[in-house]
């Protein structure tokens, strides 16, 4: 994924929640390959939430689903919780299967992730949900 891609994902992300209305969030977008390609905290955010958007991204950049369907997953025994606390050691980007964590896709092909962390686990997907539509033009 392109920096100005993440990017512009990233400021949809802020105008959605503003006009929702959230807490102050923390954003994380990685590429296909995990690497951070844009990232930001806004003022108010509480001390963990970045490093809560991270795991949410990369729980779904990692698992190739969104962080929904994992919860959904684990609540339903289909994945065993030391499933979830193997891979969130293994990890040095954490791993966070909680509502909140998308995949940037188009066409089939994967591009990135991105997690949001702040607002409660629904408010955070919806949010990226929403930031994805906004640019889903973007990426074909």
């Amino acid at each position: 994924m392109r920096f100005e891609i993440a990017k512009e994902l990233g400021e949809a992300a802020l105008t959605i929640a503003a006009q929702q209305g959230v807490p102050p969030l923390s954003i994380v977008i990685l590429d296909a390959g995990a690497n951070i390609k844009f990232a930001m905290t806004q003022d108010g955010a509480g001390p963990l939430r970045y490093t809560i958007a991270l795991a949410k991204a990369n729980a779904a950049i990692g698992m190739g689903m969104s962080t929904r369907q994992l919860f959904s997953l684990f609540e339903a025994g289909e994945l065993p919780d030391r499933f979830g606390t193997a891979i969130s050691a293994a990890s040095a980007q954490g791993f966070a299967p909680q509502p909140g964590g998308e995949l940037v896709t188009s066409n089939g092909i994967t591009f990135g992730a991105i997690g949001i962390s702040g607002a409660s686990s629904d408010q955070d997907e919806a949010t990226a949900r929403a930031a994805l539509s906004a640019i889903a033009n973007r990426l074909v």
